[in-house]
């Protein structure tokens, strides 16, 4: 569905129509797909799913264009106001004209006048696009950071709604990964949580989004789901906010043969499900499974334990916390059935 937004002049006098387009939209699909296919794979095949598919998704393409053929372009993923922000991208011809400016001022006034929540990207900290998105209100979750967050009100004011403890079982639920976890999700791996072994699947160290690494995820559970197969991850879900509170997955070992890696990691307020998280998990029972976890996460190696994994390998300074302090903790590989 489009949806004209404003007649738009560019800096050299040009005027062009903004618009936002709400997929699944088969009349757009194929343009937008051209104009972003410099992205390559795996953001090909993502564009590809949310412009043609309903996957229970808000999916916003805000484009500038000429009687529909774009030349700029933002996208918003969202769940429940709460969304990715990223396929900010000028044809290399129309740029310097204000379009990426122009065109975020509409999306960003569309965001708020929608009453949306979150917004979370990741960009080059300090570069010159970090700079305009720090002019539309985006801030670095942390110091020195490219990955970078807006809120409609406050961060403590959503945090403590989204993440507010549970007060009855009920409140919690463990679900297959689907696609309606894919923004609900950048909070927490974003958050200033314990842990900074976060996922190794996704290539989580510390407060990074999980926008990217959880496609590859995303792609392998749909293919199970259709060859019958229990899934490979497995999230945890607030379902009185609709905040992923955990995630849990497990793949081949990318370099041990006959072994198998699992990574879960949780919001401390959800510690008590983690277990129930790991559990729902088909893990194995006649393989090798090996997981790290930082040396002072105390949570984490309980839960661990607890499936009967054991410490077998302490590794010193073995990975950065944080880019700004370059401070590094230890990591302890666990394992279990040796």
């Amino acid at each position: 569905m489009y949806q004209k937004l404003a007649d738009v002049t560019l800096k050299d006098g040009e005027q062009v129509e903004a618009g936002v387009i709400q997929g699944p939209d088969a009349d757009w699909a194929d343009r937008l797909e051209k104009l972003l296919w410099h992205k390559g794979d795996p953001w090909n095949w993502q564009n590809a799913q949310v412009l043609e598919r309903n996957l229970g998704l808000d999916a916003f393409f805000y484009v500038l264009h000429r009687a529909g053929e774009p030349l700029a372009n933002i996208m918003t993923i969202e769940s429940q106001g709460i969304g990715l922000f990223g396929h900010v991208w000028t044809v290399p011809a129309e740029r310097q004209k204000g379009a990426s400016s122009a065109l975020m001022a509409l999306q960003m006034q569309h965001f708020g006048e929608r009453g949306g929540q979150a917004l979370f990207l990741g960009t080059g900290y300090d570069s010159v696009a970090y700079h305009m998105y720090r002019r539309f209100g985006f801030q670095s979750v942390e110091p020195q950071s490219g990955y970078m967050a807006y809120y409609g009100k406050s961060q403590p004011a959503f945090e403590e709604y989204y993440f507010a403890p549970p007060t009855a079982p009920a409140d919690v639920g463990i679900h297959p990964l689907t696609w309606s976890h894919w923004p609900l999700s950048a909070a927490l791996f974003l958050g200033d949580f314990p842990g900074v072994v976060r996922s190794l699947r996704m290539q989580i160290f510390g407060r990074q989004s999980s926008e990217g690494g959880m496609i590859g995820l995303l792609l392998e559970n749909e293919e199970r789901q259709q060859q019958a197969q229990p899934a490979t991850t497995v999230i945890l879900q607030n379902r009185i906010t609709s905040a992923v509170v955990g995630l849990a997955t497990y793949t081949w070992h990318p370099v041990w043969p006959d072994t198998y890696l699992v990574d879960i990691y949780c919001h401390p307020a959800y510690a008590a499900h983690a277990s129930a998280l790991l559990d729902a998990l088909s893990l194995p029972r006649d393989q090798r499974v090996v997981a790290y976890v930082d040396a002072d996460h105390a949570d984490k190696i309980a839960v661990l334990a607890q499936a009967g994994f054991q410490p077998i390998t302490h590794l010193p300074d073995w990975v950065i916390a944080d880019k700004a302090t370059q401070q590094r903790v230890d990591v302890v590989m666990m394992v279990r059935g040796r």
